[in-house]
Order: C-alpha cells, then sequence, then structure tokens
C-alpha cells in the first residue's frame, strides 16, 4: 500500500534517520577507542579481544533474524522500533561501564550490538521504499550520518577518557541517549508509513528461503562478508596498534579514527550518486581494491603524516561500501522485503566475519599485531576480486 507521505514529512524521515544513524555510530566508534582502556581495565589479551569481537559479531548477526521480521511485519511501529534502538544502545554503555570481568564486558557488548541492530532494517528499508528511483544516494546519505557519527564518536571519547575514564564515559552517555531516543520517536510518530501485507511466521520464512535462491543476491552476501570480516579485523585492532605499538594517548587515538572517517563523509553521497547513475560494480570493485591497499598501508606507513595519509584514504573507501552493497541487494529484492533484506545483508556479513577478529586476535599474540591488517587486505582484495569478475547486477 502506497504511504500518503508528504514532501515536507519525507524529508523529515530522511533527515532524522540520517541524524539517528550519526549517534547511534557515536556509541559505536567511541567503543573501539575505549577497547584499548577496557583491555587495560579488564586485563584482557589480543586473544580475548578478538574472542569479544567475534562473539559481539554471532550475537549480532543472528539479532538481524528478528530485527528484520519486525521491520517488515511491523512498519507501523518504525518510531517506537528507532526511537527504542537509541535508548537501549544507551541503557546497554552504561552496563558497559559497570562490567569487572570478561565475561560481563562480552555480554554488555553483545546487547549494545544487539540493539543497534534493529536501527538498520527499520531505517534503511523506509528509505528505500520512500527514494525509489534515488535509492543509492538515499542509503549513501544515511550512511554519511553514520560516517559524521564516527568522526565524532572518538574525539569527543577520546578527550572523555582522559578526563573521567572509560567507565563514567559509558555511564554517561545515557542521558544524551534517552533523550535523543524520546526525540526520534516524537518527530517519527505522526508520519505516514508504507506497509505492505502483513504475513505469518511461515510465509516469512517462505520468503527468506525465497530470497536465499536468488543467485545474484547470495553473491552480494557474499561481498558484504568479506568487507565486514576486513573492516571489523581493521577497527578492532586499530586502535590497540596506535596504543601499543605507536604509543599514543588516547586523544591522538581518536583524531586518527575520526580522520578515518571525514573522507568518507564527503564519498559516501558521490559515490552513491555515480552507483545510481553508472551501476554498482563500477563502484565497488575500486573501492573494496583501494581499501585493501590501505590495510596494508597501516603497518608500513612510516611517519605521522603519511599515516594520516592512509586514514584518509582507507576511511574514503571503508564506510561508503556497505551502503552500496545494500543498495545492490534491494536492487534485486521485491517491495515488501526490504527490511529482511538488509537483515540478510547485515547477518551474512556479520556472521561470516565473525571468526576473522578471533583468528587475526590468535595471530596478533602468536606473530604480530601487523599481520592482523594484512589478513584484513586479503579478505579486502579477494572481494574486490570476486566482485570484478563474477555476474550480480541484474541488468547484466
Amino acid at each position: 500500500m502506497i504511504s500518503n507521505i508528504t514532501n515536507k514529512q519525507r524529508l523529515i524521515l530522511l533527515i532524522v534517520t540520517v541524524s539517528g544513524h550519526g549517534l547511534k555510530h557515536m556509541f559505536n566508534a567511541a567503543f573501539f577507542v575505549l577497547l584499548p582502556e577496557i583491555k587495560t581495565g579488564l586485563s584482557l589479551t589480543n586473544t580475548q579481544i578478538g574472542t569479544l569481537s567475534t562473539i559481539r559479531a554471532i550475537i549480532s548477526g543472528l539479532a538481524n533474524i528478528p530485527a528484520g521480521f519486525i521491520g517488515d511485519q511491523y512498519p507501523k511501529r518504525r518510531a517506537v522500533i528507532l526511537g527504542g534502538s537509541i535508548i537501549l544502545v544507551s541503557v546497554f554503555a552504561f552496563a558497559l561501564g559497570m562490567a569487572t570481568n570478561f565475561w560481563t564486558a562480552v555480554m554488555f557488548c553483545s546487547l549494545l550490538s544487539v540493539a543497534i541492530t534493529f536501527w538498520h532494517p527499520a531505517a534503511i528499508s523506509s528509505l528505500a521504499k520512500e527514494f525509489t528511483s534515488k535509492r543509492g544516494f538515499a542509503i549513501a546519505l544515511h550512511g554519511t550520518g553514520g560516517s559524521i557519527g564516527e568522526t565524532l564518536g572518538p574525539v569527543i571519547a577520546g578527550s572523555l577518557i582522559g578526563v573521567i575514564g572509560w567507565r563514567l564515559v559509558l555511564q554517561g552517555s545515557i542521558i544524551p541517549g534517552v533523550f535523543c531516543g524520546v526525540l526520534i520517536w516524537m518527530l517519527l510518530k505522526n508520519i505516514p508509513v508504507h506497509t505492505s501485507q502483513n504475513t505469518t511466521i511461515v510465509e516469512y520464512i517462505s520468503s527468506v528461503i525465497k530470497l536465499l535462491r536468488n543467485r545474484r543476491l547470495l553473491l552480494v552476501l557474499i561481498f558484504a562478508a568479506g568487507f565486514a570480516g576486513a573492516q571489523s579485523t581493521m577497527l578492532t585492532f586499530l586502535p590497540i596498534y596506535l596504543d601499543e605499538n605507536k604509543g599514543f594517548q588516547s586523544v591522538t587515538i581518536g583524531l586518527y579514527l575520526s580522520l578515518a572517517q571525514v573522507g568518507g563523509i564527503l564519498s559516501q553521497p558521490m559515490m552513491g550518486y555515480v552507483s545510481d547513475k553508472l551501476g554498482r560494480k563500477i563502484v565497488l570493485a575500486p573501492s573494496m581494491l583501494i581499501l585493501g591497499l590501505s590495510c596494508l598501508g597501516i603497518p608500513i606507513a612510516s611517519n605521522e603524516i603519511m599515516f594520516g595519509l592512509v586514514m584518509l584514504v582507507m576511511g574514503a573507501f571503508t564506510f561508503p561500501l556497505m551502503a552500496l552493497f545494500l543498495a545492490s541487494a534491494m536492487d534485486l529484492v521485491e517491495t515488501g522485503t526490504q527490511a529482511t533484506t538488509v537483515s540478510l545483508v547485515f547477518g551474512a556479513a556479520i556472521v561470516v566475519s565473525a571468526f576473522v577478529p578471533a583468528v587475526a586476535g590468535i595471530i596478533a599474540d602468536t606473530v604480530n599485531i601487523e599481520s592482523a591488517f594484512v589478513l584484513a587486505a586479503s579478505l579486502a582484495l579477494l572481494t574486490a576480486m570476486l566482485t570484478l569478475v563474477t555476474k550480480w547486477q541484474s541488468q547484466e
């Protein structure tokens, strides 16, 4: 059923989802700056850090199944889902600030990721339905909000750590989180929703099976998994590398991680626009290649200027890519299954790649931490090759 949404309401939807995505990623990015402090505070090894990242990713990936079902089945609850996601992220961040050992940290990190997971299906499927002719651009703009959040989060968290410590940074986040979650609900609750006919759980499972029989969609899921494996490994061990190998302070680590986002703020909508006009492959294949090369550049960069350039290039081709994988997947499916498709892309990406950080952690403890970046680069380069040589776009 077509919604009676006005252009003004459509604009509000876009602004709120982009802004809320930015806030969500502020929490997400802050976590990686806090990771070295959490490691030190709880006396964790690299293997434990990798294991934490793996468990967190698996649970988050599995959470995409109910998140996609709820997003497609209850589109009228969009305001509650999106506002509640932000509130719960801040609640579990607060709980993580109370963690006293490895397993409590794993539990609250995982719950925080589950709360984050429920944002994407409802938000991205709404944009896909309301901006059909500019889908790549709208989803990429949503990703740009995330890049802005990823830019601000490390700077804010890195600055606060030295003043109040990592625990209070996490615990204090509950105040802005609850406020912003309620605000999102209020802004979206009266905007009409593009709804589809409700389905039973049996019908939903049948639709998921049908999606998984789509060969082109399966290829996109494989590409997204390769990308996510490279990205999660890089994000997990980059702050630890900067802390332990480079000897940087938390503020400096935050600045470098923010620098990695600056390029993505501008490149993301541009890449989305170009992919709408010229096709997804012409953007995705070279972007994955550059991402792989930049991962190799992390341990090779010989001075701070070179390292900053590597961060800038890596950011320009890291965070826009998931938006393009999502747009690619939704090009291949019917209306009414967009939220489920979003969940499949994120779920496959997260679950399949979840074991990579754990493997990278073992390699880092056995060989050196630089080898983790070699592993990430290998995944990115292999994915670039597969993206280039296989036929997966609907027009091919």
